[in-house]
């Protein structure tokens, strides 16, 4: 059965770099539900400033955000313990995942996930009209020290038609 990509489970650094662009809304704008594993969301409200933090923790107590209990996680996988457990919970509920980290990117694929990332999330709300123009989200992030490569912002302006 394919894994449906109206459902996700997100992973850390997306929810981070959403909430930063004060932006959590677009997820479930965009999808039917959101997930995040208990383990994500300790890494959300462990290392991230404050307004992050409680942007986070508002989406949860509104019930944008759905919060699962600890899934079975596979250390052999290389990744951390937060991505670990929203590739297993995908797989568990045979969902997408939203996650911008390479390595953990790879695993989901290979195991057969849909994989949308942050500026994925960023094309998807241009195209579902939520924002008119991706790049002066992207640039706001990239100001605020979220890390993003270039190849991979030059992709998402040019799907969302602002990349000649």
């Amino acid at each position: 059965m394919k894994p449906s990509v109206e459902v996700v489970v997100a992973d850390a650094g997306p929810l981070i770099a959403l909430a930063r662009l004060k932006a959590l809304s677009m997820l479930p704008a965009l999808f039917s539900r959101v997930w995040v594993t208990e383990t994500v969301l300790g890494e959300c409200l462990a290392g991230t400033a404050h307004d992050e933090c409680e942007l986070i923790q508002a989406a949860v107590r509104a019930g944008a955000i759905g919060v699962l209990p600890l899934a079975n996680s596979h250390p052999a996988w290389g990744v951390d313990a937060g991505e670990a457990s929203a590739i297993a919970s995908a797989l568990a509920l045979n969902t997408g995942v939203v996650m911008d980290d390479r390595a953990g990117r790879r695993v989901a694929g290979r195991l057969g996930l849909p994989v949308i990332g942050t500026l994925g999330v960023l094309v998807l709300s241009k195209r579902a009209g939520l924002v008119s123009e991706i790049g002066p989200w992207i640039a706001s992030l990239v100001k605020s020290g979220y890390y993003l490569a270039d190849g991979v912002i030059q992709d998402a302006l040019r799907l969302a038609g602002e990349f000649p």
